[in-house]
């Protein structure tokens, strides 16, 4: 009787499936070093269109955001809020792609990039306006200041300067301030007309174009680091 009982049994579990306790979740996922540090992408042949297409959006969409925030900054005066900006997108960028699962190489690679191309996109626009329409003017040198560098054995000057009609100017000349130079001396400097960013003796680009291909293949390297990220964080 009892054989009987067990053997009902057993006809019945087989017929109804698995029990409630066992696991039914398919495949444990990749918790390799190699899944950790650069994402799982646990598919075969060509990444899935839709991860594509999120990687290129989640890209291009973030160094456009960084790199047009701060040039609006650079060229309204609000640099201090514009890198917030861009440092809040970048990090916030990042944190996404942590909870999506992407490599932590990459995600690292992500904010910092955004952090970088936040930073310098600012002294870039300044160089690209002025290279545009700057104009040099000769400026008098009314005080000099010494920079010494204690370990390095290394002195360094830079110089106060007003127009020849008595205007203060801003900026302090550094480039063009050497050891020798004394007040009287006249130097050169770039303005800008519109008074928008602060003159400057640095040696400027040709244009425009030539200020602004290197901060360029930055913003485009970033949307590349960010798409792959995304692409690889399939669970």
């Amino acid at each position: 009787m009892k054989r009987g009982y067990r053997s009902v049994v057993r006809t019945f579990a087989s017929c109804t499936g698995p029990e409630q306790g066992d696991d039914q979740s398919g495949p444990a996922p990749d918790t390799s070093s190699r899944a950790l540090m650069w994402g799982p992408a646990s598919f075969t042949g060509m990444p899935p269109k839709r991860l594509l297409l999120e990687g290129v959006l989640l890209g291009v969409g973030l160094s456009v955001l960084i790199a047009g925030s701060a040039v609006a900054g650079a060229l309204t005066g609000h640099r201090l809020p514009a890198l917030v900006a861009g440092l809040v997108l970048a990090l916030g960028t990042a944190a996404y792609l942590f909870f999506t699962h992407a490599g932590r190489v990459l995600l690292t690679a992500v904010a910092l990039l955004g952090t970088v191309l936040s930073w310098w996109v600012p002294r870039v626009t300044s160089e690209a306006v002025l290279a545009e329409r700057g104009e040099t003017r000769s400026v008098v040198v009314t005080e000099v200041h010494e920079h010494r560098y204690e370990g390095r054995d290394y002195v360094k000057n830079s110089c106060t300067t007003e127009l020849p009609d008595g205007t203060p100017v801003e900026a302090e000349a550094w480039r063009s301030c050497a050891l020798s130079t004394e007040p009287g001396d006249r130097l050169s400097m770039v303005f800008d007309p519109q008074g928008v960013f602060e003159p400057t003796d640095r040696v400027l680009p040709g244009s425009a174009a030539e200020a602004a291909w290197r901060p360029a293949g930055l913003a485009l390297l970033l949307a590349a680091i960010c798409c792959v990220a995304v692409v690889r964080s399939q669970p």
